[in-house]
């Protein structure tokens, strides 16, 4: 990716990231989700990186985020590889998606697709997504837009996401490496 390019991605979401969410009309918070997500896209590397086919992009819940995420990634490519969003029906869907977004807060969904998705990047918005085996947590910190990744979750599913993104968000380092 040009520098250029990159520094104003970056500094799109450094704004995004820290605007309140009173910025936002009612209907704008899912869009600005799906910038972030998109954000994660540009700034994600799947192993093994000679992949080929569309990106797969699933989602659990919420269906009008489908839809706001698919207007916001269509026709984009990510590493020479066009995105797809498919909404999930079924935790099983979930294996056949490199990335799965949960719009939902119901546990039990939750818990059967984040199993069925152990090799994808996996993004929610619930308090204890972390916590439960997910990637990345969105969430509001003192009124802005913030995020905690979990380098386990990462490492498990093969994904490695840019320095350059991370450091506007909190890490929680594995399990083993906390003291």
């Amino acid at each position: 990716m040009p520098s250029k390019t990159l520094s104003t991605t970056l500094a799109a979401l450094a704004i995004l990231t820290a605007l309140p969410p009173s910025s936002f009309a009612a209907s704008e918070p899912d869009e600005l989700t799906a910038a972030v997500v998109l954000s994660f896209l540009r700034y994600g590397e799947w192993q093994p990186s000679g992949a080929r086919g569309p990106l797969t992009v699933g989602v659990v819940g919420r269906e009008s985020f489908a839809q706001v995420l698919r207007r916001t990634v269509e026709g984009k490519s990510i590493n020479d590889r066009a995105v797809r969003v498919v909404e999930l029906k079924t935790p099983l869907e979930a294996q056949s998606c490199q990335v799965v977004y949960f719009a939902t807060d119901n546990s039990s969904e939750i818990k059967a697709a984040l199993d069925a998705a152990r090799r994808a990047l996996t993004i929610g918005e619930t308090r204890d997504f972390v916590d439960s085996g997910g990637a990345v947590q969105l969430m509001v910190v003192d009124g802005h837009m913030g995020f905690e990744v979990s380098l386990e979750a990462l490492e498990r599913a093969n994904v490695s996401i840019s320095s350059k993104l991370l450091r506007f968000g909190q890490i929680r380092r594995k399990q083993a490496d906390r003291r």
